[in-house]
């Protein structure tokens, strides 16, 4: 299994670098992630660098998206052997790539890109415990 994520921009803030870093390590076991930081260009050129990720197995993060509880997003990356989570900038993504793409979402609520990057990565994490009969979630 492969997960890549396509974020637009870096993360600053140093605990939220942390957190992700921990997460990723504790996945290493469980299934390789390919993190891609592109540059924060403005929505137009950001889409023309994320349409290439674009296909079946794609899931743009959107607060319209459907939402799944962590069992179903468990089954969602099972089903998906090699999935790609796209997460955009702090001015979101195109609306044209919407159109184009499976839209899920973390929350109703609005994150911070960054947040939603830490947050997505440990719900994948909590679902890779899942597939693998861990004890992490209850």
């Amino acid at each position: 299994m492969k997960i890549k994520i396509i974020v637009i921009g870096k993360v600053k803030e140093k605990s939220i670098h942390e957190l992700i870093n921990e997460y990723l390590k504790r996945l290493k076991p469980y299934t390789k992630i390919e993190i891609i930081e592109l540059k924060d260009k403005g929505l137009e050129k950001e889409a023309e660098n994320i349409l290439p990720y674009l296909g079946n197995n794609s899931f743009i993060l959107d607060e319209r998206g459907k939402e799944y509880t962590s069992i179903g997003f468990s089954e969602l990356i099972n089903k998906n052997q090699d999935i790609i989570f796209i997460i955009g900038s702090a001015e979101g993504i195109s609306e044209s790539l919407k159109k184009k793409a499976n839209l899920i979402s973390l929350s109703k609520m609005t994150f911070t890109h960054e947040m939603a990057r830490l947050f997505l990565i440990e719900q994948i994490y909590r679902s890779m415990m899942i597939l693998n009969n861990r004890e992490y979630h209850k």
